[in-house]
């Protein structure tokens, strides 16, 4: 399904959106192809695209704990 969101967002706003996409999952040290549901709509909310406000969670070695 994540790959269904991506392929949308990225024919909806073209390239430049995945790869805010990519620079958010990697600043917030996780895979952007599998980082969660809620990571994802936390992600797109920062970039003003959309999604819901939710709590990142990290784990001890610092990156992003699957949500």
């Amino acid at each position: 399904m994540f790959d269904w969101i991506v392929k949308t967002v990225a024919d909806a706003s073209g390239v430049t959106n995945q790869l805010k996409i990519a620079e958010w999952a990697r600043l917030n040290r996780t895979n952007p192809f599998d980082m969660g549901a809620k990571n994802y709509q936390r992600c797109i909310h920062d970039l003003g695209l959309g999604g819901k406000y939710y709590e990142l969670e990290y784990n001890e070695d610092g990156t992003l704990k699957y949500q």
